[in-house]
C-alpha cells in the first residue's frame, strides 16, 4: 500500500490521468468468478502484462469502455507506471469516437459482491497495519510497508461491545464471537502481504475487557484492554476454501490491545472508536512477504471508525469465511 501511494501521488501521473476515469477493485474476485463484469476483466487481463490465462491478475490496466486492453503493468515504480499510462493514452487517442463511448447495452452487473453485506447500521472499522522495529514502538523506527483492511460488525454485534445496562465502573468481557472475529481474521501478519486466518482452535488465549469509564445520559465511554495468543501448527483446519494452503502451518501471533470508544445508546451507534494493538508475529505464510524477514518481529495495528466513502466499503479480506451468518454468500 505504501508503494501505491507513492505512484499515484506523482504529479506527472496526477496530470496525465485526468484523461481517464480511475477505478479500483479487489482482484481476487475479478480474476476468479464468472460474473459478467469479472469475465470482461479476465478477457482483457489475459492479454496484459502476464500474457497468460490463470494466476494472479494484479496490476494497473488502461482499457477502453468496451474492455479493449490499451496498456498494463504491475509495478510500484512511478517512472514505469508513467510510461505505461502515456502508452495507453496514445493508443486511446487513435481509437474511433465510437470506441471511446460506453455501449448503451453494456450492463456488466454482478450477481454477487461481498459489499452487498456491508453493515450500514452496524460498525465498520478501518485497520491500518505496519511493521515495527521496536517494542514499545518508536515513531521513526518503523517500516514503510503497510496494509489496510476493514472489520465488519452488524448493528446487533456492535451493541455487544457494551454490557446490557452500562454503568460507570462496570467490567465486561467481550463475547467470544467478537473476540474471535478480531483475533482470527484481523490480528494477523498481513503488513507486507496476504496471509492466512486462524482456526478457532488455534486461538490459545483470548481476552478483551471493556471498562465503562463514563456514562452521561445516552453517551457511554469505554476503555478497551486485552491480549491474545494464536498458534497454527501442522495441518490446515478450516476446510476447503479459497485460502486452503498446500503445506503444513507454522506461524503465530501474540497481541496486546488498548483502546477507547464512545457509544450513543439513543442512536445505537458508536460515535468514536480507536484501538491500538502491538502484535509479535512468528513464522511465515506463503504470500505474506516474509521470505527475507526474521522469524519473529513486531506489527502495529490501528483500528479506527471507517468513513462513509467508497474506499471504506471494501469488504474484509476474510469475509468469505467470517464467523457470522449475516454475510450473504454466493
Amino acid at each position: 500500500m505504501a508503494g501505491r501511494r507513492l505512484v499515484w501521488s506523482d504529479p506527472r501521473i496526477i496530470d496525465i490521468t485526468k484523461e481517464f476515469i480511475p477505478t479500483a477493485d479487489e482482484v481476487w474476485r475479478l480474476q476468479g468468478v464468472q460474473d459478467k463484469d469479472a469475465i470482461i476483466f479476465q478477457e482483457m487481463a489475459n492479454k496484459g502484462h502476464y500474457r497468460k490465462i490463470g494466476g494472479t491478475r494484479q496490476g494497473i490496466y488502461i482499457c477502453s469502455p468496451r474492455g479493449e486492453l490499451l496498456s498494463s503493468i504491475n509495478s510500484l515504480k512511478a517512472d514505469d507506471v508513467y510510461e505505461m499510462i502515456k502508452s495507453g493514452l496514445d493508443k486511446w487517442n487513435t481509437l474511433p469516437l465510437s470506441e471511446q463511448r460506453i455501449q448503451r447495452d453494456l450492463n456488466p452487473t454482478a450477481v454477487h459482491r461481498w459489499e452487498k453485506s456491508y453493515p450500514d447500521q452496524g460498525m465498520v472499522l478501518k485497520s491500518s497495519n505496519i511493521d515495527l522495529f521496536t517494542d514499545p514502538p518508536i515513531r521513526y523506527e518503523r517500516s514503510d510497508r503497510s496494509n489496510i483492511d476493514h472489520v465488519w460488525f452488524s448493528k446487533a454485534e456492535a451493541r455487544l461491545w457494551l454490557p446490557e445496562d452500562p454503568q460507570e465502573g462496570d467490567l465486561y468481557e467481550l463475547p467470544n464471537s467478537l473476540k474471535d472475529r478480531l483475533f482470527r481474521f484481523h490480528l494477523v501478519d498481513n503488513a507486507r502481504g496476504q496471509t492466512l486466518p486462524f482456526a478457532p482452535q488455534e486461538i490459545k488465549e483470548s481476552h478483551l475487557q471493556i471498562e465503562v469509564i463514563e456514562r452521561l445520559h445516552t453517551s457511554v465511554r469505554i476503555k478497551i484492554t486485552g491480549n491474545s495468543k494464536a498458534v497454527a501448527r501442522g495441518k490446515w483446519l478450516l476446510g476447503q476454501n479459497d485460502w486452503a494452503p498446500n503445506y503444513d502451518l507454522n506461524h503465530g501471533m501474540q497481541t496486546t490491545l488498548l483502546g477507547e470508544a464512545t457509544y450513543d445508546i439513543r442512536i445505537e451507534k458508536f460515535t468514536e472508536f480507536e484501538m491500538v494493538a502491538i502484535g509479535k508475529r512468528n513464522g511465515k505464510t506463503e504470500n505474506n512477504g516474509r521470505k527475507n524477514s526474521p522469524d519473529s518481529s513486531y506489527i502495529g495495528f490501528l483500528f479506527t471508525m471507517a468513513k462513509d466513502k467508497p474506499s471504506d466499503r471494501i469488504a474484509p479480506a476474510f469475509v468469505d469465511i467470517y464467523n457470522t451468518d449475516w454475510i450473504i454468500q454466493p
